[in-house]
């Protein structure tokens, strides 16, 4: 069997393991082919799809060097930040003429394909994942749009010079995700299950499909649930419809016959950062699909020596780590902990005595950061003396998906971008969190055995325990009433899935502006006799914790929560289409 991979550009290891007689970039657009000449084999409308992969998010894509797990740091969040705040966070986002995420190509190359598909001479039987892998990407395109500008025009046919759909008005966002749905049903009846794919889970498969599926039905039923009554919500949408359909695919995935099952060795204090280390990702029975690199063939990156010899410019936030539980399952006091220690000593307290996917994805004391045959390096402290691409700001430092043996791990190496590490971008456990969530907001009983206590367990950590936490006003004061189960729920969210680009949407689907409005993120408890003799420039809270942005956000995030929760539609765009409307507040 083949071995194929996603790529970086439209030619590299998928479609150099693709039998073609012509390279993809080497033909003229399809726009411009006869159909004639096209789309009469299989391997026509294999490499007519291989052009859309490069559309997921990885190393290289987003989250500057470090993929999805800086990507809550690059677009804003209360648990991850920059040098600089999030100018949506911040409500200061200027009104865009053109450009922005308002373009259309990718939607219109799929059309084109589901206009021509049907000229293929094989066996329907021989292409349907294909015609699947179609579906399930006007899926995830038009999901990209529902979720930046709420109300799209949906556009069922590739549109020429002369289309009347050029001046289509929005369709309401109900509409538009019902239609996100049924092709996400038709890309589950067509796409073969991973184990059956020529790629594995390097390429798409029912499996993904269902786990997406999941997403933007947990999605559109948690928008429409907080931001009913708002210019947000739309009249007359019923959030349960949507949240049933994601416990559906959830508990659908969870079936046997999937094969899925998360990473573990029996490693509760690595595992959880290993998984996101593995250069080779074809044989994790966790991870539903993923990014393949290869030096050899110029499709590599840089990551490794951004979680280890450098940050990114990237850090997590004590919004994050308050998340975390005691070992013993129970609410841990973080600010009555950072007055009593400080600095380093910190960091090994709250190691030592809380989940342990706490040190696994930030930096602590004494872990070997690199030994790899160029050297070996052991984490001391956080980079608060640093700038740029090595600054941490915040004295918590990332180290989900470090590899110490990694060739590019502290830069030993080179410079160049030589590393390898696979980019997950679908895991299992995002199931298991989904169907617990969406369980929990229709009020039925969540079955924690088969979902939460298996990401629990992984981690050394007790079961799921539905208790009250004295300390929720410090970091999960949402500004509506939860119940003490959903704040559980959603705690187990931002450890499980923290530093992987979740962030920044779970966010604006829960309307949770009131995390971040009129308040600014902090850091750890700053110990001054650790940098004696080095100048620090970030100021303290009133507490001892470190503030980075006190002097840019004096008075805390200015989010505008009757404007921001969804993009500026591009002025020019609405001048050329007067039949477009403005996005709330625009």
């Amino acid at each position: 069997m083949k071995k194929f991979a996603i790529t970086i550009g439209h030619i590299g290891l998928l479609f150099l393991a693709v039998s073609c007689t012509k390279g993809f970039l080497e033909r003229p657009p399809l726009t411009q082919i006869e159909n004639d000449t096209y789309w009469k084999t299989t391997s026509d409308l294999k490499n007519y799809m291989v052009q859309f992969y490069t559309a997921f998010p990885a190393f290289n894509t987003v989250g500057s060097y470090l993929g999805l797990i800086g990507w809550d740091g690059t677009r804003g969040s209360d648990v991850q930040i920059e040098a600089s705040p999030s100018t949506v966070w911040n409500g200061t986002q200027s009104p865009i003429a053109s450009g922005g995420n308002w373009t259309w190509a990718d939607i219109q190359n799929v059309n084109i394909f589901f206009e021509n598909y049907g000229r293929c001479t094989d066996p329907f039987d021989r292409y349907k994942h294909y015609v699947g892998e179609a579906h399930f990407f006007k899926a995830w395109f038009y999901f990209e749009k529902v979720r930046s500008y709420g109300d799209v025009p949906w556009f069922t046919y590739s549109l020429q010079m002369d289309s009347e759909d050029l001046y289509k008005p929005r369709d309401p966002r109900n509409v538009v995700v019902d239609s996100i749905l049924a092709h996400l049903d038709k890309a589950i009846e067509y796409l073969d299950l991973m184990q059956e794919t020529e790629g594995g889970n390097n390429l798409l498969s029912k499996q993904t499909a269902l786990l997406l599926k999941s997403r933007v039905a947990l999605y559109e039923g948690t928008w429409q649930k907080y931001h009913g009554g708002t210019a947000f919500g739309t009249a007359g949408a019923d959030p349960n419809k949507y949240l049933r359909q994601a416990v559906e695919a959830a508990e659908e995935l969870m079936k046997p016959m999937y094969g899925l099952s998360l990473y573990s060795n029996g490693e509760p204090e690595n595992d959880y950062c290993r998984l996101f280390s593995l250069k080779d990702q074809s044989a994790n029975n966790e991870v539903l699909l993923w990014k393949a690199y290869s030096v050899n063939l110029n499709q590599s990156h840089s990551f490794q020596i951004y979680v280890s010899d450098r940050t990114a410019g990237i850090a997590m936030t004590l919004e994050q780590v308050h998340h975390y539980l005691r070992r013993d399952g129970s609410p841990y006091d973080y600010f009555a902990a950072g007055k009593a220690v400080k600095g380093n000593a910190f960091l090994t307290k709250v190691k030592e005595e809380c989940d342990p996917r706490f040190a696994q994805t930030v930096w602590t004391p004494g872990a070997v950061m690199w030994d790899n045959g160029f050297g070996r390096g052991v984490f001391s402290k956080p980079n608060l003396d640093e700038s740029g691409q090595t600054l941490n700001n915040t004295g918590f430092q990332i180290r989900k998906g470090n590899d110490p043996a990694a060739p590019l791990a502290g830069g030993g190496v080179s410079w160049s971008s030589s590393d390898e590490t696979g980019a997950v971008i679908f895991r299992y456990a995002e199931a298991l969190l989904n169907y617990a969530e969406a369980k929990a907001e229709l009020g039925e009983p969540v079955d924690y055995a088969k979902s939460l206590n298996l990401l629990r367990k992984r981690a050394g950590m007790p079961d799921v325990a539905i208790q009250p936490d004295p300390n929720r006003s410090r970091y999960a004061d949402y500004g509506y009433p939860l119940s003490d189960e959903l704040y559980e729920i959603r705690r187990e969210r931002a450890v499980e899935l923290g530093a992987e680009g979740f962030r920044y949407d779970d966010l604006r689907r829960w309307a949770a502006h009131k995390l971040l409005k009129g308040k600014r993120p902090k850091g750890y408890p700053f110990d001054a006799t650790e940098w004696d003799g080095q100048t620090i420039n970030y100021k303290l809270d009133g507490d001892g914790f470190l503030d980075p942005f006190v002097g840019q956000l004096p008075n805390g995030y200015g989010f505008d929560e009757g404007r921001d929760y969804l993009e500026c539609i591009p002025t020019n765009e609405i001048t050329l289409n007067p039949n477009l409307t403005p996005n709330p507040g625009w």
